[in-house]
């Protein structure tokens, strides 16, 4: 009898909780389909995986642990981007070049037959991680945790300023995994295919992931903080409309160094607030169970910056999205699942705006009903998500494609 011979994947995702979990996810995926996967990861981004520690064994799932490049620009003791502002990301991609070298010297040092077949990294890092895997002889996969729209959206434009450098070499990659599924972005998804990885190929994921429909949830990622202004707004609203809810907020943000300038000021809840609203309301400090707040009977919509993985998690759960896009991908995102699926509702422009609180109180008593329009068109969608997700469908399908892939 023969078997299929099942690939040796060294995966190095962009520690970023955006970009972390929906790799973990994809990660698991793969390690279900019998891949031997090794994740590289840096000290304090070790304890993301723990999941998948408790889910599999060490025989197919390790660790490699390298430690954090220094760099003048990121503070001692800061690994993860979710600790900088967005402008910081240049200066962490450089820092994160500099595992390009110890990676190297660690693959030196391996038996052949525990080098790994191909590397899945972040299209960020790509750079670096095709200039490893081609010293090696492995094929580079890259991931990113967008949507076709916003991919095409901006390799489409003629000025990439930043981003040419990791758009050049995601194309030079041998393939793409994107998270997103085919019936979402039919033509989009062929279009990225055709346009960018003409060569090779991109596949498509999606991530994996009282009275019903009666409760909003609120968060904006862990890169987002409101200002004052506009958690007092939306605490208004909130206090206007009298509608039950979850607010998840951050945690103070803390200077890791004395005199740095990487420090926020934590979403200011009004005084007051809590105490008056008790009986409808919950604020959550910290970290919260999103995805199963989202796919719980009870919430029935859920007011998002719009980054993509949050949409996916309000799309599969099945609750209406209020977006209020605040930056980079989130504008592109909103032009998708607002203009062009109708699946979401805006009630803020940009991470500066903020929201007339009359008005926001009336959108978020309607986007709980059940005929308000956004619900019944993201309802259909939802259904097709799922069976894109089920065995037989087009992104299960895609996955063991992937592995195949990886074989050849």
């Amino acid at each position: 009898m023969t078997t299929t011979k099942k690939p040796h994947i060294l995966v190095i995702p962009l520690p970023q909780f955006g970009h972390m979990l929906p790799h973990i996810d994809l990660t698991h995926q793969l390690l279900l389909r019998g891949a031997t996967i090794t994740v590289l990861v840096t000290p304090k981004s070790s304890p993301y995986l723990d999941p998948l520690r408790s889910l599999h064994s060490q025989e197919h799932f390790k660790t490699l642990i390298l430690l954090f490049p220094s760099h003048p620009s990121i503070p001692s003791g800061v690994e993860t981007l979710q600790q900088l502002p967005l402008q910081a990301l240049p200066h962490m991609l450089e820092a994160l070049s500099g595992l390009h070298d110890p990676l190297v010297d660690f693959l030196n040092h391996q038996p052949p037959s525990d080098l790994p077949d191909v590397i899945l990294g972040s299209s960020f890092l790509s750079p670096w991680i095709n200039k490893v895997a081609d010293a090696f002889s492995l094929k580079s996969i890259c991931f990113l945790p967008i949507n076709a729209h916003a991919i095409s959206t901006m390799w489409g434009q003629e000025d990439r300023g930043f981003f040419d450098e990791f758009e050049t070499a995601t194309t030079e990659s041998h393939g793409l995994v994107v998270n997103t599924f085919h019936e979402l972005e039919p033509e989009l998804v062929e279009s990225v295919t055709a346009r960018f990885m003409t060569h090779h190929r991109a596949l498509t994921a999606v991530e994996a992931c009282s009275e019903d429909n009666s409760v909003v949830y609120i968060a904006f990622g862990s890169q987002i903080r409101l200002t004052v202004e506009q958690t007092a707004a939306l605490a208004a609203a909130l206090e206007t409309s009298a509608m039950r809810f979850i607010w998840a907020v951050r945690d103070a943000a803390k200077k890791v160094n004395a005199g740095d300038n990487y420090g926020d000021d934590v979403d200011v809840i009004p005084a007051g607030f809590e105490e008056r609203v008790k009986d409808k309301g919950l604020v959550i400090r910290g970290w919260a169970p999103q995805t199963m707040i989202l796919e719980h009977r009870a919430v029935g919509s859920y007011l998002t910056h719009l980054g993509w993985g949050s949409a996916l998690e309000g799309m599969v759960g099945g609750v209406v999205m209020l977006a209020w896009p605040m930056q980079a991908g989130h504008f592109y995102n909103a032009k998708l699942v607002i203009d062009d699926l109708g699946v979401a509702a805006r009630v803020g422009e940009n991470k500066d705006s903020v929201p007339d609180s009359g008005k926001l109180a009336r959108v978020l008593a309607d986007s709980v009903k059940d005929d308000f329009p956004e619900r019944v068109r993201l309802m259909k969608l939802r259904e097709k998500g799922m069976e894109a997700m089920q065995e037989g469908g087009s992104s299960y399908n895609n996955l063991d494609e992937l592995v195949a892939e990886m074989c050849v």
